[in-house]
């Protein structure tokens, strides 16, 4: 057994197995596609190839976590788990570690976070908390246009995906218990609850997208904004092909009757009979990121085919980094603080997801 494994934990689902697919070619026989079915997992790592091996984990039970990191150097976590038994016995053992779904909005600005950083810099841990997409992508771009403009103050940013597009059980299930929570918004230098998709606005997310409504939602990336950049403003909205459909969950939101899908029962019967989708199969997402610094401003904008293939290449490249050894010091940390923009959204651009700065 590797003693530098990259360990895809929820390997066998639809992004876990595009990360694996990313890294194999580079990494060979040290990716491991992780999960409680050993059948499925190493079906799933038999059609990435390049020598990707599997292995069986529950992350509900903490033995069988230690058991499943024995010889990993990389976590790469796919899979919702509130109560984060992977991510602590990965700060246990002083690994790397990566999220796609961190829920950072539980964490909020506080003692939380405070204290997994504080946890990870004991051990020697490497965490960087929060990658995909939105987080992930979109920090990486903040941190472009901040160095473009010599610092930061205000961030929004905007996500588009269709409706199609939000069909694995994973991703179902995640939007699901978003769209029922409150959460806070910082707003020059203040936090404001608010709830999702509440306070429409127009966002342009340029041709040939177009302008769209676009709605608060609790994303993962302006929790610590301010505690990474200093920012004042951060603020992520969601809009949703096709409109009707984003307007209707407004209205659901505004009477109260989302808070009932946020249910562990009501979300997997919703969610049963949802399937991950292809590739070939996904549906067109739009992303926009505008950033201020005193008088001055820029944007960027970024759209493509598939959300998965997209968040599998921001997860994907931070693993790398860890991998490569990127992250040199210890802690909690955000993309924005150690992923060199770069080589990251060089990669991006290999896949044909190049993020266009505008300079007018």
């Amino acid at each position: 057994m590797s003693s530098q494994d990259i360990l895809i934990v929820g390997g066998s689902g639809v992004v876990g197995r595009r990360i694996a697919a990313e890294l194999a070619p580079a990494y060979g026989g040290r990716v491991v596609l992780a999960g409680r079915s050993l059948e499925r997992a190493g079906m799933m790592a038999g059609l990435v190839g390049h020598g990707v091996r599997a292995r069986v984990i529950d992350v509900d039970i903490p033995h069988a976590i230690d058991g499943a990191l024995e010889g990993s150097a990389v976590v790469v976590n796919c899979i919702d788990q509130p109560h984060r038994l992977l991510l602590r016995a990965a700060i246990d053992r002083g690994l790397c570690y990566t999220d796609i779904t961190p829920h950072l909005t539980q964490l909020g600005r506080g003692a939380a976070f405070e204290e997994i950083d504080a946890s990870a810099r004991a051990s020697g841990a490497r965490l960087v908390l929060g990658t995909g997409i939105v987080p992930g992508i979109s920090n990486v771009i903040v941190r472009t246009l901040a160095n473009a403009l010599g610092g930061v103050d205000e961030i929004e940013t905007a996500l588009l995906l269709d409706a199609a597009d939000i069909s694995g059980p994973a991703s179902f299930a995640y939007f699901v218990q978003e769209l029922a929570m409150s959460f806070d918004v910082h707003v020059d230098g203040h936090d404001h609850r608010r709830r999702a998709f509440s306070e429409p606005r127009i966002v342009d997310f340029l041709p040939p997208v177009g302008p769209r409504l676009s709605y608060l939602f609790p994303f993962s990336d302006q929790v610590l904004y301010p505690r990474t950049l200093g920012v004042r403003t951060a603020i992520t909205r969601l809009a949703i092909n096709p409109p009707w459909l984003a307007r209707g969950l407004s209205l659901l939101s505004a009477t109260g009757i989302v808070s009932l899908l946020a249910s562990e029962s009501v979300r997997g019967l919703l969610g049963r009979g949802k399937r991950d989708r292809p590739s070939k199969e996904g549906a067109p997402f739009a992303l926009r990121v505008d950033v201020r610094h005193g008088s001055h401003s820029r944007h960027a904008t970024l759209a493509g085919r598939t959300q998965a293939d997209a968040a599998a290449l921001g997860a994907a490249g931070v693993a790398r980094a860890l991998a490569e050894g990127m992250v040199q010091a210890p802690g909690a940390w955000m993309p924005e603080q150690v992923i060199a923009p770069a080589p990251f959204l060089a990669r991006l651009a290999a896949h044909g997801m190049t993020v266009d700065f505008p300079t007018g």
